[in-house]
């Protein structure tokens, strides 16, 4: 595996053996199976759980990870293409990606949608962009729609406590004060469909999740 950008990408299969290999680890400790691998972490966009995660899983395995949190201790980092770099941002990631590629064995990037056009979004134009300039092993932190670490371990809380891959899953609309990304319901929505469930989406009138989201679980349903 080089790229771990979305759950789309693997087969039921393919996502049951990770999730093998991860009760496994779980069971059985491989301290040293990552010794003097290091991960690069990118975060754009603040996190909690992701960073501390991905952080304690190299620690586990024996490896080391960096860091980079734009504007926090390092350069701001411009992230649009074409543009006069006479702003805030001091470093470009046409450049500044590549060479932090350089100085590990694999990078994960973190980059939320932008909200101001959500075409884009849907099309991951800035991941992708992003992803283009890195040629190590590449993990998804998560990107504009799309959360696949959180959604793999979703899948294995799922099995931990016990739930039939084949039971039935309700993602439920609620209010919130302010407007947040389609990243965690649409790859929650994704996972489930993906995991073989009945899903059930639950929104009020006017709220459903864009077309290409509810097409992308669809495909997923049909072919588990």
């Amino acid at each position: 595996m080089n790229r771990f950008l979305d759950l789309a990408y693997f087969t039921r299969e393919e996502v049951t053996d990770l999730l093998a290999l991860a009760q496994r680890l779980q069971d059985h400790p491989e301290p040293h199976a990552l010794a003097g691998k290091i991960l690069g972490l990118v975060f754009m966009n603040p996190s909690l759980r992701t960073l501390a995660s991905m952080q304690a899983g190299m620690q586990r395995l024996g490896g080391t990870s960096f860091v980079i949190t734009p504007g926090q201790g390092t350069w701001q980092l411009e992230t649009r293409l074409g543009v006069r770099m006479d702003g805030g941002a001091a470093e470009h990631i046409r450049e500044g990606f590549p060479v932090l590629a350089s100085y590990c064995d694999a990078m994960g990037v973190r980059a939320f949608a932008e909200g101001k056009d959500l075409a884009a979004d849907l099309a991951e134009e800035q991941f992708t962009a992003m992803a283009a300039l890195i040629n190590k092993p590449l993990i998804n932190l998560e990107s504009a729609v799309n959360h696949p670490c959180q959604a793999l371990a979703d899948w294995k809380t799922l099995d931990d406590v016990g739930v039939p891959r084949g039971g039935k899953f309700v993602l439920h609309w609620v209010t919130h004060p302010r407007a947040l990304p389609l990243a965690v319901p649409a790859a929650t929505l994704h996972m489930a469909a993906h995991r073989g469930m009945e899903v059930v989406v639950c929104r009020p009138e006017g709220y459903a999740l864009p077309e290409a989201t509810m097409a992308k679980a669809r495909a997923a349903a049909a072919a588990s």
